[in-house]
């Protein structure tokens, strides 16, 4: 090389975002062929494994991520980057298909056949699985998990595990291949994917690295990071109260709002969404407890369509009220719930929130208008004559039935419980935050399930404590 190529050289080694966009062709989803400008979810993941690096002179990182957010392709891009500008340096990929073994290492095919010179490492041996670059006496090599013993003999600087989650052999390939990396200076293990739930290796390294037991990073990507997640709401677009709490929670638009509907259509439920489209690290890895009360196919079962609800006999607003609004107080819990003409419940909203009392009491008194309900159902265990008082300051003549817990949660939630296996309480529409309770809600004593609790409430008002049928009140 002369001078002049010498510089470029240098500058294209030691600035990974400049050599990417400059030197590496990617396909898009589309189907065109571009250079690599890294999205939002690849800069953020870029950001913290440099990060790390700098602070501790090697990457060790699980990255938890939704479909289709480009992290496989930058870490193959990064390590492509490492093993064309370093000697001697290994890089491995250990992919949990044949066939995302095969489209892993197509990219890196793809990077080093439209590399540019005087940038493009030479090229030795070649084959399906491996390349090397004989004058370096680097090179790049992908297997697949399903493969026992895979990788084990060799010495590597670079690892990258992807779907680690859906790997056939995980514990081998951890006491194995894994085992290769040298603990020194310089190496990487990043292990990367989305979720399979609360089982299983990956999740119990993540766990580990949220806990401080490891050296692992925990880097969390959100669905909501992808620009190109978002679709133009149509004429007339509103959200649900469940979707008002998403949307608030994470600070989303309604496009954002529109897409994420559209997609829980596509995957078929809400819960197969959050796993492959998580917002948190917590939702990603959501489990449902096998003791609960409650199960998902259940609530599933018994789930119906607002067109498809019945006229109602009665409504009422029940409150579990929290007495503060601080970040480590409880949650105040107001449902709404009607009882059918079928004699059936129907979960009709979730309004429930971290709220003052003035807010928690606004919220409940907005539902009851809303929904022409008949009556207000509270938990009086914690503010006593408070919450009528504060009720009243703002519509002094509600209806209004005070409640005493005088037996335990479960005790309370158990006949309720009896009646949604027996298929007659149904929710109208869907309540994430309060069916993730739900199906974790189990007598530990540990918990404060104040949705839960509201639901309690309402639904003991309406299907227990029954007085004879008045007539139709509402629709």
């Amino acid at each position: 090389m002369n001078d002049s190529e010498k510089e470029i050289r240098l500058k294209l080694k030691a600035d990974f975002l400049h050599y990417a966009a400059a030197c590496l062709n990617i396909r898009t989803k589309q189907g065109a062929i571009r250079k690599l400008e890294l999205n939002a979810a690849q800069k953020f993941v870029h950001d913290r494994l440099e990060e790390q690096l700098k602070t501790t002179g090697r990457v060790r990182a699980l990255i938890v991520k939704g479909r289709q957010q480009g992290v496989s392709t930058y870490v193959e891009a990064r390590f492509y980057w490492k093993v064309t500008h370093n000697s001697g340096a290994r890089a491995f990929i250990l992919a949990h298909l044949e066939d995302a073994t095969r489209n892993l290492f197509s990219i890196m095919k793809r990077f080093h056949d439209n590399c540019p010179y005087p940038v493009k490492a030479h090229e030795g041996r070649a084959n399906a699985r491996e390349m090397l670059f004989d004058r370096l006496d680097s090179g790049y090599h992908v297997g697949t998990a399903k493969s026992r013993g895979v990788g084990r003999s060799d010495t590597l600087q670079y690892f990258h595990g992807s779907e680690v989650a859906y790997w056939a052999n995980a514990k081998e390939h951890m006491s194995g291949v894994l085992q290769a990396v040298a603990d020194l200076g310089g190496t990487e293990i990043i292990l990367e994917s989305t979720s399979a739930g609360a089982q299983g290796l990956f999740y119990k390294l993540c766990d580990d690295a949220r806990a401080g037991r490891s050296d692992y990073q925990l880097v969390f990507v959100p669905w909501f990071m992808q620009g190109e997640y978002r679709r133009e709401p149509p004429q007339g677009f509103a959200l649900t109260a469940e979707e008002e709490d998403y949307k608030r929670a994470h600070r989303l638009d309604d496009a954002q709002m529109c897409w994420r509907r559209a997609k829980i259509y596509e995957t078929g439920n809400i819960w197969t969404f959050r796993r492959e489209y998580p917002a948190t690290v917590d939702e990603a890895f959501h489990a449902d407890r096998a003791d609960a009360l409650w199960t998902r196919e259940t609530l599933q079962i018994n789930r119906v369509d607002a067109d498809d609800a019945p006229q109602m006999r009665r409504i009422v607003v029940a409150i579990d009220p929290a007495t503060t609004a601080k970040n480590g107080s409880d949650e105040t819990g107001i449902i709404v719930a009607g009882l059918g003409v079928d004699g059936h419940g129907y979960v009709l909203e979730d309004a429930s929130g971290k709220y003052t009392p003035a807010e928690w009491a606004s919220k409940a008194l907005n539902a009851f208008k809303k929904h022409k309900a008949d009556r207000i159902v509270a938990e009086v265990n914690q503010g006593g004559d408070m919450v009528e008082h504060t009720l009243r300051t703002y519509e002094p003549n509600v209806p209004y039935k005070a409640v005493h817990a005088s037996r335990g949660k479960i005790t309370r939630a158990e006949p309720i419980a009896a009646l949604d296996e027996q298929s007659r309480i149904h929710h109208v529409g869907v309540f994430g935050a309060l069916e993730d309770q739900m199906c974790r809600f189990v007598a530990d004593g540990k918990q404060s399930p104040d949705r839960v609790d509201a639901r309690v409430w309402a639904l003991t008002e309406l299907m227990l404590n029954r007085a004879p049928q008045g007539p139709v009140i509402w629709r």
